[in-house]
């Protein structure tokens, strides 16, 4: 069975209702990993199915109505209703299914739900599996079109469902129309219906910013801070060469070269890793950062930037390939600053190209995220210092104060690499 499967039987509808949900009653089975999402129990026949009974409409509605959302919008500020299925249930019992996007991959997040809440069944899986996004997209349109012929077959032609889809399928066939509709997703704007002033933004950011940094500058920043957050991005990319030597970093760059393939995490560890191996260190990075690069490497420069709230970085290379970076003028704590820092390191190894580091949840995000938590805090090394499987949370705050990093990241490395368990206090 593949990894992501819709299955759906039409079924003649038990009550007289609306033609659309008349029509388009059905049994609905959704799979994960042959894990069965709509596995219910149905108290009042006692028993246990893999699929639940309710009219499909209103899911494809909810679905075209959040289209560009659900593949596209990434925000932290995102609102549950455009990406959990709860928001089409309609008075119907639906999983608790969350559909979490990146770039090329799709979390999908559901949870049991109690017989209270539906009165006649309880879902009974639970699973967060991470799948490739094209594989989800492919079965939720196969269910959009099929829905469409239903309601077609039954003479039922004008919806908004069907006007709506026609729109998309439009869309999507233009690559400029497109390109807006997922920019204004991320700002988090249905492209259907923008503010004129949401239109014109968008439309001028490719003429003002590098298109390496257009995805994650709309992914960080609300509407009114996009003149100022395009202010401060130009005006750190014009000075990229002011007085910046080359340094080693032309090697360097090579020997950190990754094969792609690799999921986004183990891409940032394994660039950890290899820095690590390259400045010949281990353990505990009890150093100035900025000064220990410079002198190792030559140059390695880092200025303020006058970012919004949502941007924690920016960074590029030189004409030379060395890393120039930008960090706010706000103020942050040491170890935030170091973690951030870190972060933008990995961008401009990774990529050479003008990036955001952002708080969102992208692949790009994930990867500087894990190589600042190996080159800051490596596996290994909080590994030789524990001397038991189970940790308290003063345990976390020591191994954070040595190794200058936030009690979150120490308990991120334990969790990842399974390092050991962290109980709460007073629990042996």
């Amino acid at each position: 069975m593949p990894e992501f499967h819709i299955d759906l039987e039409w079924e003649e509808s038990p009550h007289a209702r609306a033609p659309e949900l008349s029509a388009t009653w059905a049994r609905l089975a959704i799979c994960v990993n042959e894990i069965w999402v709509t596995k219910v129990e149905d108290h009042r026949s006692r028993s246990v199915r893999n699929g639940i009974y309710v009219p499909l409409y209103p899911i494809a509605e909810w679905l075209v109505t959040n289209w560009w959302f659900l593949w596209h919008e990434w925000r932290v500020d995102r609102p549950d209703a455009r990406h959990n299925l709860l928001a089409a249930r309609e008075g119907f019992a639906l999983p608790d299914l969350s559909f979490l996007p990146t770039e090329t991959r799709m979390q999908l997040i559901w949870r049991p739900k109690s017989a209270t809440e539906y009165g006649r069944v309880t879902f009974l899986t639970e699973g967060l599996p991470i799948l490739p996004k094209d594989v989800v997209q492919r079965e939720v349109r196969s269910l959009i079109e099929a829905v469409i012929q239903r309601l077609d077959d039954r003479g039922i032609t004008t919806t908004f469902l069907t006007q709506e889809w026609q729109a998309i399928l439009t869309a999507e066939k233009d690559p400029a129309q497109k390109r807006f509709c997922e920019q204004a997703a991320r700002l988090g704007y249905d492209p259907f219906s923008p503010e004129s002033s949401v239109a014109s933004y968008i439309e001028d950011l490719d003429n003002l910013l590098p298109e390496t940094v257009i995805d994650d500058f709309c992914d960080a920043v609300t509407l009114n801070q996009i003149p100022a957050g395009v202010t401060a991005v130009r005006e750190f990319l014009r000075s990229l060469d002011e007085g910046q030597g080359a340094g080693r970093w032309i090697d360097l760059h090579k020997e950190l070269t990754i094969s792609n393939g690799l999921p986004p995490w183990q891409y940032g560890y394994r660039q950890a890793q290899r820095l690590r191996s390259r400045l010949g260190i281990s353990g505990p990075l009890n150093m100035d950062l900025v000064s220990s690069l410079r002198e190792y490497f030559g140059s390695f420069q880092v200025d303020s930037f006058d970012a919004p709230d949502g941007i924690e970085a920016i960074a590029a290379s030189s004409s030379m390939q060395a890393p120039r970076l930008g960090l706010p003028n706000r103020l942050l704590r040491s170890e935030s600053r170091r973690f951030v820092l870190c972060r933008a390191l990995s961008d401009s190894l990774a990529l050479g190209e003008p990036a955001l580091v952002t708080r969102t949840q992208t692949e790009h995000q994930q990867r500087n995220r894990a190589f600042a938590a190996e080159f800051l805090a490596p596996a290994d090394s909080i590994r030789e210092r524990l001397g038991t499987d189970r940790l308290s949370e003063d345990d976390l705050d020591d191994l954070a104060q040595e190794f200058e990093v936030s009690g979150f990241v120490i308990r991120h490395q334990i969790e990842n690499h399974k390092l050991a368990t962290i109980v709460s206090q007073g629990l042996s």
